[in-house]
């Protein structure tokens, strides 16, 4: 992995950090694209419904481009029916359940092609308590 792949995840946590201050979640309000805008095409939000219902509330330029289609908009649990985004961002729910960002790195393989990935998701809360939003960026590499 190149230390581009690895600062993002690293750069989105500080980020996370610094916007969060001594609370234990940020707002996702707090966020200013501007600030991150280099990771921003390698980025996805997802607003988190009470019944289940999650979606995707924005989707990278990036993802967009390795999925295929832009799920902006798209039922997440529906989404993640596709193998290679199961594998980027599937991990999301332990995030709801630690309460806490949670990263992971691996590979999998997608059309005879290994892709190596790093990603990270972080919680956001509007009341400072209950999660409503995911914020996650993933940086990949396609190999033959």
């Amino acid at each position: 992995m190149s230390a581009i792949e690895q600062r993002l995840t690293f750069r989105l946590l500080s980020y996370w950090n610094r916007i969060r201050g001594n609370r234990e979640f940020p707002a996702l309000a707090d966020v200013n694209i501007n600030e991150i805008a280099e990771m921003w095409h390698f980025t996805f939000t997802i607003e988190l419904h009470n019944e289940g219902q999650h979606v995707f509330q924005f989707f990278g330029q990036e993802l967009i481009n390795l999925i295929g289609e832009n799920l902006t908009g798209e039922v997440v649990e529906d989404a993640l029916e596709q193998s290679v985004l199961a594998n980027l961002i599937g991990f999301y729910d332990k995030v709801l359940q630690q309460r806490a960002p949670v990263s992971e790195s691996s590979h999998f393989y997608n059309n005879g092609q290994e892709i190596r990935y790093r990603s990270l998701i972080v919680p956001f809360s509007s009341d400072g308590k209950a999660i409503n939003y995911l914020l996650g960026t993933t940086n990949f590499k396609a190999y033959d």
